[in-house]
C-alpha cells in the first residue's frame, strides 16, 4: 500500500513538473532565435509527404533559402500568417526562396484550407512524423505556427515561433540573400 502512494506521489511530481516546464514554454509566446553557431543539424534526409502522398525529402528542394512552415487550419496564429507567406512566395523567385509548408492535420482539411486560402506553395503532411520534425527543427513545444530558414546547406539559420509577419520575414530574406 504504501508503495503505491510512494509510486502516486512520484508520478504526480512528475506530472506537475512536466507542467510546469510546459506552461513555462508555452508562456513565452513569439520568440525568434538565431542559429546556434556550430550547429550541426543536418536536416537534407528528412522525410515529406506531400497531399497526393508522394515521398521526397528535404534536400530534394534546391533553392538558396527554404522557409519550413509548421502550421494547421485549425490554428488561428497559422491563420492570420499564411497571406504573408503567400506573399512572400509570389515575391521572390523560387530559385532564390521556396516556402514549404508542413501541416499538422489529415489531408482533407489541408486541401479544403489551401483551397480557400490559394495556397500556391508546396504543402506537407506532418502525420505521424510530428515529434521528429519538432526534435529536427528545435521545437521541442511544438507550438505552431513554427517557421524555419534553411540555408543553402540545409542548417537551420534562423528560426521563429509563433506568428511571423510578412516584414519580419521579408527582412530576415533580405539579410540571408
Amino acid at each position: 500500500m504504501k508503495r503505491n502512494h510512494l509510486l502516486l506521489g512520484v508520478t504526480g511530481l512528475a506530472s506537475l513538473l512536466a507542467g510546469l516546464l510546459l506552461f513555462n514554454l508555452l508562456e513565452r509566446g513569439s520568440t525568434t532565435s538565431e542559429a546556434v553557431p556550430g550547429q550541426e543539424i543536418a536536416l537534407r534526409s528528412i522525410p515529406l509527404t506531400d497531399l497526393d502522398g508522394r515521398q521526397s525529402l528535404l534536400g530534394d528542394w534546391d533553392s538558396k533559402i527554404l522557409v519550413v512552415n509548421f502550421w494547421a487550419p485549425w490554428c488561428a496564429p497559422c491563420r492570420r500568417e499564411i497571406p504573408a507567406l503567400i506573399a512572400i512566395q509570389r515575391s521572390y523567385p523560387s530559385a532564390q526562396v521556396r516556402i514549404l509548408g508542413i501541416a499538422f492535420d489529415a489531408e482533407q482539411q489541408v486541401r479544403r484550407f489551401a483551397a480557400e486560402y490559394q495556397i500556391d506553395y508546396p504543402l506537407f503532411l506532418a502525420g505521424n512524423r510530428a515529434a521528429m520534425y519538432s526534435a529536427a527543427f528545435a521545437n521541442p513545444s511544438g507550438s505552431l505556427p513554427f517557421t524555419a530558414l534553411l540555408g543553402l546547406d540545409r542548417r537551420i539559420v534562423f528560426q521563429h515561433n509563433g506568428e511571423l509577419s510578412e516584414q519580419q520575414l521579408r527582412e530576415r530574406l533580405d539579410e540571408l540573400l
